[in-house]
């Protein structure tokens, strides 16, 4: 273990470039790298990172809906019923896979800490049952949710199932939070928005529960939710690397709202390749924080959180 710990709750891989590029070919802003397992672990070496969270994820939603856009018009009911079906397990048997290669890669590289993808909306309950309890078995450390990309809310019954399971195999969670990705239709609160996490949190006091990106516009309802309930925490991703820039923190307010979410609840991540971790890490480093504090949130704060 080096002398700082440095862990990175929050990182994506991908089996392929073109994998990657099919993901990200929606973002505001060029990536800093192809999201592959070797450009990840030469970064880690460089920056002397001790483990990283790796998050297989895949937009099913998206992929599910510009499939069914594709199919003939003049198809019936019937034969559309038929290749929504075909289409589902297609996505499934996709996302298992992808999930398992998570596992096999942390396997070969134990630096890596892989975090499986479920879609409550995809999947029935038994089906998340059945794959969180084979991916446990393969090492995943975590579950990764995209309410935005994937189109739920925290507290929708149909993640319970998870939620559940997760409690269970004492696998922590990790959720996309706050007002980026897609939004509702008729002006709806964005899929992330935190405060629907509170009833989970409640409702499964021993799940370690991970709200990402300090809930990016609603960053208040991350601090009443720390403050609240003591298994959730929240990290940096995508936060630190936008200092300045519009609609985003100064290096004060940065501290701010730190302090008020608590350090001890804040968990150092960077979403590579969308953000540059170099980046993140030095921005952490310059803020106006005792060492103590910038020590918790760079690896000591996970590393109690994951159980390392």
């Amino acid at each position: 273990m080096p002398d700082e710990l440095i862990i990175d709750i929050h990182a994506h891989v991908y089996q392929t470039p073109e994998m990657a590029d099919m993901t990200m070919q929606s973002c505001d802003r060029p990536p800093h790298g192809r999201g592959t397992v070797d450009e990840l672990r030469a970064i880690m070496r460089e920056m002397d990172i001790w483990r990283t969270a790796i998050l297989t994820v895949i937009p099913t939603q998206g992929l599910a809906e510009k499939a069914l856009g594709q199919l003939p018009t003049e198809l019936s009911p019937e034969a559309r019923d038929k290749a929504a079906a075909a289409m589902r397990q297609h996505l499934l048997q996709h996302m298992d896979q992808h999930n398992t290669w998570g596992c096999e890669v942390a396997h070969q590289f134990p630096e890596l800490l892989p975090f499986m993808n479920v879609d409550p909306l995809l999947m029935d309950a038994i089906t998340i049952r059945r794959q969180v309890r084979e991916k446990a078995v393969l090492g995943a450390r975590g579950i990764a949710l995209l309410p935005s990309l994937h189109k739920f809310y925290g507290n929708d019954r149909r993640a319970w199932p998870i939620y559940e399971i997760a409690q269970s195999l004492r696998l922590p969670v990790l959720a996309q939070t706050g007002d980026a990705g897609p939004r509702p239709p008729g002006g709806r609160d964005p899929w992330g928005r935190p405060r629907y996490f509170g009833e989970v949190a409640a409702s499964f006091p021993k799940l370690t529960l991970i709200l990402a990106h300090v809930g990016q516009g609603y960053e208040s309802e991350i601090a009443v939710l720390t403050r609240r309930y003591p298994n959730v925490y929240t990290d940096t991703s995508m936060r630190l690397s936008r200092l300045g820039e519009p609609r985003n923190w100064t290096p004060a307010e940065a501290v701010t709202w730190l302090r008020l979410i608590g350090v001890d609840r804040v968990l150092f991540g960077t979403k590579w390749p969308l953000f540059d971790p170099k980046q993140a890490l030095a921005t952490l480093r310059n803020l106006q924080l005792p060492e103590e504090e910038k020590r918790k949130i760079l690896g000591e704060n996970a590393k109690r959180a994951l159980r390392l």
